[in-house]
């Protein structure tokens, strides 16, 4: 598909007046390089020669013109030689050899000047390639594979069809549940005096906001609006021309009051809001970046903004309140730890008390609290919140759902290792609620918000927003429908319903279980101790049955592992299914692999999807998008509980994959793009570096996707189970030394340690006689006080650091140059970037004398900006 919907007129006029501007450049600079060509071959010798390019080679405009360090370069450069050649009229010690060495070199840069001209040219032609709307496909579909698939439009057209149909049965269908049944099985969980305060504590807070915040006057002004706008602007909510709209008025103070006023208006008579459309509310597919389609409602944007603020306010007053209960150690059941005696009989033996702060259960749940927990939910108005977001802030992986999501995988991963070291057995829990914010029963809805204390004038309100008029046809008016199960996705209303339904669920399985469930929304993972995970997994079937909630059983598994055999009855009852997160998967024996199944299924794909693309830009762009992003993130992030083997899996599947999508060229992507560049412009000779040197620097930033991992290469662990067993050794060791130290006391200083500690409590008194304590109490609930188990647990949970490239001292000029030309040294670089650099340096400086193919002044900036914003969708046919 062609982009010129994508970038704007203005764009488009300057980036065709830039290529005007080279190609006026080029032509006129090969016009009168021939000539000094020419005059230099008329020329009756070497002096001659050279006199002729250097007066040549002054004059000429070259194409980075006007940067003054290199300008000042080239004008030292002729400087220097006319000096020289002036030297040798007298002094015959400058030979010819040295003169025609010179001349070698001027002759040299006016090739490299013709480079840089030629592949401007073609950087040009590539992107008009990319906005024309005639460019062809790269590769057309085979007469046969159309023949046994079908076209790709009556397939998609036909699933498009199935996912509305199966929307509409379930959507206009109420799924009544019992309010009362609910009720009682929540108030089950605050059944002792200590918990029955705090929910009475929750309720009462609850209903003093619904008043305040009802009473608000003129809440909305231009700071609210504009960060309510940033918040839609993040999400899949409204569509490109909303979006767009949304963007415009963030940037106009007048159109912002308008706004304001208009709801302000509309918030001081909450009680008479309605959706205001008699032509329904359209619902209609969309596409997702994974390449799934959702079925998404668009909304006005004044009602947008509106519902927003109402919905974030409360996710903000709520995830406030919810957060206390797992802050109060009363209420939320925590790991066993050691009971005070035994923390007594510890200090007796071993003249040190074990601290539970510094355990891992204490960082676990710190992790918990402060990272996992309602982490879907909005903090302020500008945030987005999206548990499923692709990208992935490497500086903080808490601000996204991806690096959220990567952070768990480690969790399940150390857990495993360390569990079945210490304990010989461990259980991990997958699951997700089939189609959970789409089908949510509105009985059950509005059961667990009045649990929670909401009053009833604002359930009169969510009722009327849950209750939307829904029509899935284009044509407003037509067929018409109440919404009666569900609420809209990506909206700030699905997080705060779906938030205060499944922090239910954290509740009741914590309570129920004693364990910790961690969710992202509706994904469900437990880990940790098999009969207290399938005491947990036990309530999630419970709950999800009362509440009226489906399970879905394709993304539901389990795995339990064990040293010893596995206890049958405790097997049948966890899930069956594979564990899995992206393309990783859990196996049986305790590793995590790489699913070549998928990887296959989705390499296929990206084969016809590539093949679609209408142009080499848009080709890169997909590549990158899919080699350079995708897959890097569905393959788990490396850390040293995968160790250096999981890093060697993914560059051997990269190498399988390019093997696979480029077998006719070797598995080579370069020369791939040779040969479609050579077949749609008839340009041939293209070095490699021209297809991964940075967009800045004129090349198409084509992403390897082998270098993210080199440059991490031998900084992890070989083995992550060798980190517990040095745990286990240092552990033995030390209780070895207590024991060696307890046993060299006199028997005056023991009596001296046990009055200090016991001050006389009989409940001891035979303790003084007692021989030292086992090895098995002396690790009694390690978990919630070892400082070294919890630094093993850090060390297997760190990512490994990158291993730059070093600048070597012959090339660091040139990268001083680039600085003072494109406004980026060797500093600015990515640890990607650098790798690149450094990689093609030589070839770059050979054939355009610089480390950049393209001038700054010439590069369309503003179309690459928009280039790099452009998403790029994975063409799957599926749904769920």
């Amino acid at each position: 598909m062609a982009e010129s919907s994508f970038l704007s007129q203005t764009l488009q006029s300057i980036t065709a007046t830039k290529t005007r501007e080279q190609d006026k450049r080029r032509k006129t600079f090969e016009a009168r390089k021939a000539n000094i060509i020419d005059e230099a071959q008329a020329a009756v010798d070497e002096r001659a020669r050279l006199q002729v390019l250097l007066s040549g080679f002054n004059q000429l405009s070259s194409s980075n013109k006007g940067v003054w360090y290199v300008d000042e370069d080239r004008k030292n450069a002729v400087r220097n030689v006319s000096r020289y050649l002036e030297q040798s009229q007298r002094d015959p010690s400058v030979s010819s050899s040295i003169l025609c060495g010179f001349e070698g070199g001027f002759r040299k840069k006016l090739d490299q000047e013709s480079q840089r001209f030629n592949f401007a040219d073609l950087y040009y032609r590539l992107l008009g390639e990319w906005t024309d709307p005639k460019s062809e496909p790269i590769v057309r579909p085979e007469p046969k594979e159309e023949e046994f698939d079908g076209s790709f439009e009556h397939i998609e057209k036909y699933n498009l069809q199935n996912l509305k149909d199966k929307f509409s049965s379930v959507v206009f269908t109420a799924l009544d549940t019992d309010e009362v049944e609910i009720d009682a099985y929540m108030d089950s969980f605050f059944d002792d005096d200590h918990a029955a305060k705090i929910l009475e504590h929750i309720r009462r807070e609850v209903a003093l906001f619904a008043r305040d915040f009802k009473a608000r006057t003129a809440p909305f002004n231009r700071s609210v609006l504009k960060s309510c706008i940033q918040a839609l602007l993040t999400n899949d909510l409204l569509n490109d021309d909303a979006k767009m709209t949304l963007s415009e008025f963030s940037t106009n103070d007048v159109v912002l009051d308008e706004i304001s006023d208009v709801l302000n208006l509309r918030f001081s008579d909450l009680d008479d809001w309605s959706w205001e459309t008699d032509g329904g509310m359209y619902y209609e597919p969309r596409r997702q970046a994974n390449g799934k389609f959702r079925i998404m409602m668009d909304q006005d944007i004044l009602q947008a903004l509106f519902l927003h603020y109402i919905a974030v306010s409360w996710c903000q007053e709520l995830k406030v309140l919810f957060r206390r209960l797992p802050d109060d150690p009363k209420f939320w059941k925590s790991p066993p730890k050691l009971t005070s005696d035994e923390v007594d009989r510890h200090r007796y033996f071993t003249w040190s008390t074990p601290s539970p702060p510094k355990g891992l259960d204490s960082e676990q749940m710190n992790t918990f609290r402060n990272t996992f927990l309602l982490s879907s939910m909005p903090s302020s108005l500008r945030d987005g919140s999206d548990p499923y977001g692709e990208n992935n802030d490497e500086s903080d992986e808490t601000k996204t759902g991806m690096g959220i999501r990567q952070m768990l995988l480690r969790q399940i991963a150390t857990d495993v290792i360390i569990r079945r070291a210490l304990h010989g057995d461990v259980a991990v829990v997958q699951s997700d609620l089939q189609w959970y914010a789409t089908a949510l029963p509105h009985s059950t809805l509005f059961a667990v918000l009045r649990f929670w204390g909401v009053p009833e004038d604002w359930l009169k309100f969510f009722t009327k927003f849950a209750e939307a008029p829904l029509r899935m046809s284009a044509t407003p008016g037509e067929d018409v429908r109440t919404r009666k199960r569900g609420i809209p996705i990506t909206d700030a209303f699905e997080k705060l319903f779906g938030e205060c339904v499944l922090f239910s669920m954290d509740v009741a399985v914590n309570r129920g279980s004693g364990m910790t469930l961690i969710r992202f929304h509706d994904d469900l993972w437990l880990s940790g101790d098999p009969v207290r995970c399938a005491s947990a997994w036990g309530t999630i079937e419970e709950f999800v049955k009362v509440l009226g909630l489906d399970i879905n059983t394709s993304k539901t598994g389990s795995v339990y592992l064990s040293t010893t055999s596995r206890d049958a009855e405790l097997v049948a009852k966890f899930p069956k299914g594979a564990v899995c997160m992206g393309m990783l998967k859990l196996t049986d024996d305790g590793d995590w692999t790489i699913d070549q199944k998928q990887v296959s299924a989705h390499c296929r794909q990206l084969q016809k999807q590539l093949g679609q693309c209408t142009s080499i830009i848009s080709w890169v762009q997909t590549w990158n998008a899919c080699m350079g992003k995708f897959f890097q993130n569905v393959f788990g992030k490396p850390a040293n509980c995968f160790g250096q083997a999981h890093v060697d899996a993914i560059l051997e599947t990269h190498a399988n994959l390019q093997r696979e999508l480029f077998d006719s060229h070797n598995g080579s992507v370069t020369k791939y793009l040779r040969e479609q560049i050579l077949h749609r412009f008839g340009v041939e000779d293209i070095p490699d570096s021209f297809f991964f040197l940075p967009e800045d620097f004129g090349g198409l930033g084509l992403q390897n996707p082998f270098i993210p991992f080199f440059v991490l290469k031998d900084q992890l662990l070989k083995d992550p189970r060798e980190r517990i067993t040095d745990f286990q050794k240092t552990e033995r060791k030390n209780y070895g030394e207590i024991s060696e130290a307890f046993a060299a006391l006199t028997d005056s200083e023991r009596q001296r340690r046990f009055k200090k500690i016991f001050e006389g409590n009989e409940n001891f008194a035979a303790l003084a006689n007692d021989p030292f304590f086992s090895f098995e109490e002396y690790t009694l609930h390690r978990e919630s006080y070892s400082h070294q188990l919890s630094i093993a647990y850090q060390d297997l949970m760190k990512k490994p650091s990158v291993q730059n490239i070093k600048l070597t001292n012959e090339i660091k000029p040139w990268f001083s140059e680039l600085k003072h030309s494109h406004g980026q040294g060797w500093d600015d670089l990515s640890s990607e970037n650098k790798w690149i650099m450094h990689l093609y340096a030589e070839e770059l400086k050979n054939r355009f004398g610089a480390l950049s193919i393209v001038d700054r002044n010439l590069l369309p900036s503003g179309v690459m900006k928009m280039l790099k914003r452009k998403k790029v969708t994975w063409q799957l046919i599926l749904w769920d």
